[in-house]
């Protein structure tokens, strides 16, 4: 019974075979999904800057606006070639992993093939002695004979059945293994694609040195514009501070009114709605349908005048002209604001927290207003330095803090 023995270890390891390389598939099928989920929002961010910088040179001037849209758009290009690059380590792997799976079952191929040529062998020079009936007939008992007869079935099923496995895997992965190599062919042109973009962004960074020099020579212009924005972001945070703290401040006369502190007391409906909003961190719906944050949050230099940092506490969205504002997530209207020469602001209470949407031409929601996630707020204001959605977020802690924090972890990517 030492070849039945032979023929189930030989079972579990084509099985055992089969089983990691269905386990490797799946794990590095996940990877790979997640791979060119990243590239084709790469490739949409960078249609969607490409069409931006069309629009902002069509404007017949060099603007400050340009030349974020330009940075923007390098690193989305740069970002987009490690993503492929990623992709095509990853496939590579994988075929040199399914080539030795395929080496391995070949080989066991080889060896049941050679243990039949042996048996056929042996039956042919012994076929009167061997007979199979004459194997049967010469068991001592019937019941002998019945183990002989069903050990040989058993040989036969077991031969046919392990051949039949290891043909069947081998056709299934010398189909993968095709696949594959046209997978990795494509991924070697579109990287290849990609670098040729690269070279021509790299030509768009000379221009973006000419724009820069042009911007530089208006350095007068830019500061008095710098100091005018300045001027609205001041504003605009103290609005927004006195917005929430009116809402939140205990009303005059009241025993809490001399604190100062702000008082958050959240209803049933609004710690569920606080809740929703947290969970869905990194999920939420961009503002606006096409956009590059061309700001991010927190300080940095200014694009162009040495010496200057901007503390922004939001992200500035550049988008279309007269592009559609939307809310983040469902909430309530808790202000609309009014800034001189800035245009409107609205701000959504989500419990604890506030998202505020500035730099609105006109404003469609109201005071008091139950909105949806996207709903209409109103229409981006379009300046000197093109169209541009301002997003902050505010939370009100449990000690009565305001907290700003970056839109941009908040947004889907």
């Amino acid at each position: 019974m030492s070849t039945m023995v032979q023929f189930r270890n030989r079972d579990r390891l084509i099985i055992t075979c089969l089983l990691a390389v269905l386990i490797s598939t799946l794990g590095q099928g996940q990877d790979r999904k997640e791979l060119e989920r990243r590239r084709e929002a790469l490739d949409k961010q960078i249609r969607t800057t490409t069409a931006l910088i069309e629009q902002a040179r069509s404007e017949q001037r060099v603007t400050q606006e340009q030349l974020q849209l330009l940075e923007s758009q390098i690193q989305a290009r740069e970002q987009l070639i490690r993503t492929m690059h990623s992709e095509l380590r990853r496939v590579d792997q994988r075929i040199i992993e399914d080539e030795e799976m395929v080496r391995s079952l070949t080989e066991d191929l080889e060896a049941l093939k050679e243990e039949y040529a042996r048996m056929l062998q042996f039956a042919y020079r012994n076929r009167s002695a061997y007979d199979r009936m004459s194997y049967l007939f010469a068991a001592e008992s019937f019941q002998q004979a019945w183990k002989r007869s069903r050990y040989l079935s058993q040989i036969a099923e077991q031969r046919r059945r392990q051949a039949g496995l290891i043909e069947e895997a081998r056709e299934e992965i010398d189909a993968r293994l095709e696949a594959l190599r046209t997978q990795r062919e494509d991924k070697v042109r579109l990287v290849e694609e990609q670098r040729t973009e690269k070279r021509k962004l790299d030509g768009d960074r000379a221009g973006r040195q000419g724009a820069l020099s042009t911007l530089k020579k208006e350095e007068g212009r830019l500061r008095e514009t710098q100091r005018k924005q300045e001027k609205q972001r001041k504003e605009l945070d103290s609005a927004i501070r006195k917005a929430i703290e009116a809402e939140l401040k205990p009303k005059a006369g009241t025993a809490a009114a001399g604190s100062g502190k702000l008082e958050l007391s959240l209803t049933p409906e609004a710690k569920e709605l606080n809740a929703e909003f947290e969970k869905n961190k990194g999920k939420l719906p961009w503002p606006v349908e096409k956009g590059v944050i061309t700001s991010p949050f927190g300080k940095q230099a200014h694009p162009v005048l040495p010496g200057i940092i901007i503390e922004n506490n939001g992200i500035d969205i550049t988008t279309e002209k007269g592009a559609e504002v939307r809310a983040l997530f469902r909430g309530e209207v808790s202000s609309v604001i009014v800034i001189p020469g800035a245009g409107k602001a609205v701000i959504i209470s989500h419990g604890a927290y506030r998202s505020v949407y500035s730099n609105l031409r006109d404003v469609s929601v109201t005071k008091g207003q139950k909105l949806d996630t996207k709903q209409s707020l109103g229409t981006v204001l379009t300046d000197e330095d093109g169209s541009k959605a301002h997003v902050e977020i505010w939370r009100i802690t449990s000690d009565g803090q305001l907290v700003k924090v970056d839109p941009a972890q908040w947004l889907y990517r």
